[in-house]
């Protein structure tokens, strides 16, 4: 009986202590990379929250296709994208989206590296983001 609890007891402080190192882990890596993921769902809460300039870094044949409306335009693999983004204020709070979430990663991770400090990445799909764009601007004009 009492090997039992003392194997509970230990079964208990080891899986706190994975628990421990998984979320030092998660936010260390969030920390190199300089950048926060905004996930689905999350939009109107973040806009809430951030006064965010919406940049869509997909290719100009996917925005003919439908992006959030107020968002700026930066085709991640324009050989001028840097440059383009060079120009942008840094001080501004920046939610960057793409079509999966792949190339806004990269486009983040590109910002920060360039000085930019509040980048916040949408981690889903263009339409999930449109979507809750979209319903959010309804919501605001009732």
């Amino acid at each position: 009986m009492r090997s039992e609890r003392r194997m509970k007891y230990l079964s208990i402080n080891i899986l706190a202590v994975m628990a421990i190192v998984l979320l030092a882990s998660c936010s260390s890596r969030a920390q190199e990379n300089g950048f926060t993921n905004v996930h689905p769902g999350g939009l109107a809460g973040f806009l809430e929250e951030n006064n965010a300039v919406i940049l869509d870094v997909r290719t100009p044949r996917e925005w003919d296709g439908g992006k959030v409306e107020s968002a700026l335009t930066f085709n991640l693999g324009h050989p001028g994208f840097n440059d383009a983004i060079a120009e942008l204020d840094r001080d501004v709070t920046y939610l960057v989206y793409c079509n999966s979430g792949n190339r806004s990663r990269i486009a983040s991770q590109r910002m920060v590296e360039m000085g930019f400090t509040n980048v916040f990445n949408y981690n889903g799909y263009h339409y999930q983001i449109r979507e809750e764009y979209e319903e959010l601007e309804k919501e605001r004009s009732r």
